[in-house]
């Protein structure tokens, strides 16, 4: 990348990451709340992706925005997206239980699904806004770079828990009833985490879909069993719950171990592309 590109491109990061953060931040004022949707909740939800879309219609940009899916090219980590998130809840549910530290009360599989299903629609849409924020324009711009790979899954993390910020009381999804003062900074490494994993399948797949899928599945199959059948001892929320520790190693080793798979199986050439 000449130098000129390069500074272009880190401007474009900057502005992207700063815009975004403008109307997150701004939007609580305009009214509105995931229980009753306003002007404000809306302009949050769809920051990442109308800065996104303003940005690439400005510079007239859109080479590296992965829109196409390539379903048959991509097809065994459609799969993986698909069964990670069930695993990762599975093997979590299982740890919590193995050390007295939570617990699944009453669950019936009826009502559980009940949510579930409607829950993926709500969810992919809400995945689109954020993804093609995140995944389809920052992550591609900070691979052009070539800076180390953690430091772009820093910066991926960090923009994107930032924009969460603003309303974050709110996200049941998100956050429940925890401190803020400790839940904010382990919510900064679990982004951390989920964008080494996330960004990978971005990288390797080249579409943006894949992280829509997974973003959109983690939040319907992790919402409800939190709100409704998850109990977790005082406490051990930093530890169990869905966004604990156990949760955030799980999701960050998986992520290192594709990437050190990716670094293996590419060329010299596309790692010079790719590499963050």
């Amino acid at each position: 990348m000449k130098n000129s590109e390069r500074k272009k491109t880190i401007w474009s990061i900057v502005i992207f990451s700063f815009l975004v953060m403008v109307l997150a931040f701004v939007s609580p004022l305009l009214g509105g709340s995931p229980s009753s949707p306003g002007p404000g909740f809306i302009l949050w939800g769809i920051a990442p992706l109308l800065v996104a879309v303003l940005m690439r219609i400005v510079t007239r940009d859109w080479s590296d925005a992965g829109l196409k899916p390539a379903i048959r090219k991509n097809g065994r980590w459609y799969i993986l997206v698909i069964f990670a998130c069930p695993v990762m809840v599975a093997v979590t549910l299982l740890f919590g239980g193995m050390i007295s530290a939570s617990s699944i009360s009453a669950f019936s599989a009826a009502p559980y699904l009940k949510f579930v299903l409607p829950g993926i629609a709500v969810f992919f849409v809400f995945a689109i806004f954020e993804e093609f924020g995140w995944r389809g324009y920052l992550v591609p711009k900070l691979a052009s770079l070539g800076i180390n790979v953690y430091l772009g899954y820093a910066i991926t993390a960090v923009v994107w828990a930032s924009w969460h910020l603003p309303i974050i009381r709110e996200l049941s999804w998100v956050y429940s009833s925890e401190d803020l003062i400790t839940f904010i900074p382990r919510f900064y490494l679990y982004t951390f985490a989920y964008s080494i994993l996330w960004n990978e399948i971005r990288i390797i797949t080249g579409s943006v879909w894949p992280a829509v899928l997974i973003h959109c599945l983690t939040n319907a199959i992790q919402h409800p069993l939190a709100a409704d059948f998850l109990k977790i001892v005082p406490g051990m929320e930093y530890l169990v719950s869905f966004n604990g520790l156990f949760m955030i190693a799980f999701a960050g080793l998986l992520g290192v171990a594709i990437h050190r798979w990716r670094v293996r199986k590419a060329s010299p050439d596309s790692l010079s592309k790719l590499a963050i």
